[in-house]
């Protein structure tokens, strides 16, 4: 007999925490912080109040490292795609849009001002964009390959 027990509080902590960063990131009221590494510009969070926006820009992909471990190895695409689709409602049901962006150009758009064409065919949702899948994959690639 298999116990989904854990699964549900998984999923019920999993809502908890997508929530409340999305709230979090509502008290924002503006600025920016510029991370700069060995003297060159490396990321850029910048939160626009008025707009309700917050833009994460990968200037340069050595400020992070992703390594991927066997944990992560395990969590498949969908699993991914379901978290980020229910990380963006919970940005468009706080009123919030999320950017990420490489070297300056638009990758991806999460929440309220994402309106999906054909990457809703990708995603599924209505609160996932991505604005260019040229720099979404640049983005993608930068990050993965900063750990070889």
């Amino acid at each position: 007999m298999v116990d989904n027990n854990d699964d549900d509080n998984d999923d019920k902590m999993e809502q908890i925490v997508l929530d409340l960063l999305a709230k979090s990131l509502k008290t924002v009221i503006a600025g920016a912080i510029d991370i700069d590494m060995e003297g060159k510009a490396a990321l850029r969070f910048e939160v626009d109040k008025v707009q309700e926006r917050i833009n994460i820009d990968f200037i340069h992909a050595d400020v992070l490292q992703l390594a991927e471990s066997e944990t992560e190895d395990r969590i498949g695409l969908f699993d991914k795609l379901k978290t980020a689709r229910e990380f963006s409602h919970k940005l468009t049901d706080n009123g919030l849009t999320l950017s990420f962006l490489r070297k300056g150009k638009e990758a991806i758009t999460l929440g309220k001002d994402a309106h999906p064409t054909l990457s809703k065919l990708i995603t599924r949702s209505d609160d996932i964009q991505i604005d260019s899948v040229r720099e979404s994959i640049k983005l993608g690639r930068d990050l993965k390959n900063k750990e070889e």
